[in-house]
């Protein structure tokens, strides 16, 4: 029976700093995006709290930043593992065919 090599592969270590990057573009295009739905909400008829409005951007901005911090890692340790099902069968998956 074939033995899983379940130990983490030291020579790509886990790089803390692409993941802060990626929280920092995550972080500008959440603002983009909430700048834009500033601008939706300010000309449109409907009148909304400035409270809620602040916490809604808020909400977008984090959670743009939360997305690209998510990303990157969850990227960074599925490069890392070792174990066969991360790894996978179709060579030409995520390729563009020409």
């Amino acid at each position: 029976m074939e033995k899983s090599n379940t130990e983490v592969n030291a020579g790509k270590p886990f790089s803390g700093m692409r993941a802060l990057v990626a929280l920092a573009i995550g972080l500008i295009l959440g603002c983009a995006l909430a700048y834009f739905f500033k601008v939706l909400i300010d000309n449109s008829p409907a009148q909304i709290d400035l409270r809620k409005l602040r916490l809604f951007y808020l909400m977008v901005i984090s959670s743009g930043g939360l997305s690209g911090f998510a990303i990157e890692t969850m990227r960074q340790l599925q490069e890392e593992a070792t174990d066969p099902m991360y790894r996978p069968k179709n060579p030409y998956r995520g390729r563009r065919r020409l």
